[in-house]
């Protein structure tokens, strides 16, 4: 074609690997906050962001986690989500250890996850909007990290 400049793969690559971190970029700012949280407040949501990082080992390539979070200070049972141990604090909402169950489960053995982890979430009256979002929650934050480490793994 005469005029056209020769598109090379390495171009395309990087615009497409441009446009892919944009568009992961929206994403993640669009579940991490939210308009309409739900019961996933901001601040739980990012406790969660750093629950999946630390279960995955990750917590190096959570950056936007952590300098989200950052501002946050995290007490009581949320501090027990963000640090991936056990809820020991009785003020903690009765669906916690459910939302908790889902989200270790869909981090660390997809595989085994099934629909009981969304009965367990409705018996504790979460209702389906919120089951969704902590569905869109989980998934775009075990994606953001591994997209992450990924791309760190790339320029290494």
């Amino acid at each position: 074609m005469i005029g056209q400049p020769l598109a090379s793969p390495y171009k395309e690559a990087l615009f497409a690997r441009e446009s892919l971190l944009q568009q992961s970029l929206a994403a993640y700012q669009a579940v991490l906050t939210p308009k309409d949280p739900g019961l996933w407040s901001h601040d739980l949501r990012a406790a969660l962001g750093f629950r999946i990082a630390t279960l995955t080992n990750s917590l190096d390539a959570a950056g936007g986690i952590r300098k989200y979070a950052s501002r946050i200070v995290f007490e009581g049972w949320q501090q027990d989500v963000a640090n991936a141990i056990a809820i020991t604090h009785t003020d903690a909402p009765a669906w916690i250890n459910a939302a908790l169950d889902y989200t270790d489960t869909l981090t660390l053995r997809t595989h085994t996850a099934s629909q009981s982890l969304i009965e367990a979430l409705r018996q504790h009256s979460v209702p389906d909007a919120d089951c969704v979002k902590l569905a869109e929650l989980v998934a775009t934050l075990s994606y953001q990290i591994r997209l992450i480490v990924g791309f760190q793994a790339l320029q290494a």
